[in-house]
């Protein structure tokens, strides 16, 4: 069950949250929701994957955290092993919402920031203040404000995004096996990537199409990525000495 309301300084001003990452939070998963505005950060630490809604046919961006179920490979108990947490995993308990007011006699939707009172990490004694005493915003919650435009951003690119390169057909599916000593071949099927031949094929005028829609560099964030499976091979091996 969830408690959404919409977040304010006076209601909320004592409230404290947990800004740790938990399996009890839900954070121990291998892959998180991935959104275009963040490809640039993700790309360093993360391989990103495209994964195609077999009902409705559109395409979503992974990061992929773990190589088994239920296991995120930067979750310890010193805390998050990257320098960035996906925004879909760093947001915690909050949200984007949207109310209508009136602006010159218009009506425009404002976003605003909404919190889940039922999620575990709010409302624990010595978690992150929201609010200052005189009810300015914390640094947490300027940053979870950053984290909820990152995806808020991402969220209106991305369906143009990868409805072009659908359109231009540079997605293709890859299965990826993973070889590790102790337990059976990790495979990663179901999952696409970007068609690094079609995409030197293609010519002046469609190149620059995607570099003026801003969809080019995202391109390229998405192929370098790939090369992070290594830090998680090595993440997995070093887990599996310490068990």
């Amino acid at each position: 069950m969830s408690k959404v309301v919409l977040l304010n300084n006076v209601e909320h001003k004592d409230l404290k949250v947990d800004a740790s990452y938990r399996a009890e939070y839900g954070d121990n998963v291998n892959r998180a929701l991935a959104f275009s505005s963040e490809f640039g950060d993700l790309q360093k630490e993360y391989p990103i994957l495209f994964y195609k809604n077999p009902e409705a046919g559109t395409f979503h961006a992974h990061v992929i955290l773990g190589l088994e179920k239920d296991e995120n490979l930067f979750l310890s108990e010193q805390g998050w092993l990257g320098n960035y947490v996906p925004a879909a995993l760093a947001r915690g308990p909050f949200m984007i919402g949207f109310q209508e007011r009136e602006v010159e006699g218009k009506a425009v939707k404002e976003a605003v920031i909404h919190i889940d009172m039922e999620n575990p990490r709010v409302g624990v004694d010595t978690g992150q203040p929201l609010f200052l005493a005189y009810g300015g915003d914390t640094p947490y919650l300027e940053k979870t404000m950053q984290t909820l435009q990152v995806m808020h951003q991402g969220a209106a690119l991305d369906e143009s995004f990868f409805s072009k390169l659908d359109a231009m057909g540079l997605f293709e599916p890859i299965n990826i096996e993973i070889s590790l000593s102790s337990i059976a071949n990790v495979n990663l099927r179901d999952y696409y990537t970007i068609n690094k031949e079609k995409l030197a094929q293609l010519d002046g005028a469609s190149l620059e199409e995607l570099n003026k829609l801003g969809i080019l560099s995202l391109v390229y964030f998405a192929l370098v990525s790939l090369g992070n499976f290594n830090k998680l091979i090595a993440l997995k091996n070093k887990k599996m000495a310490i068990a």
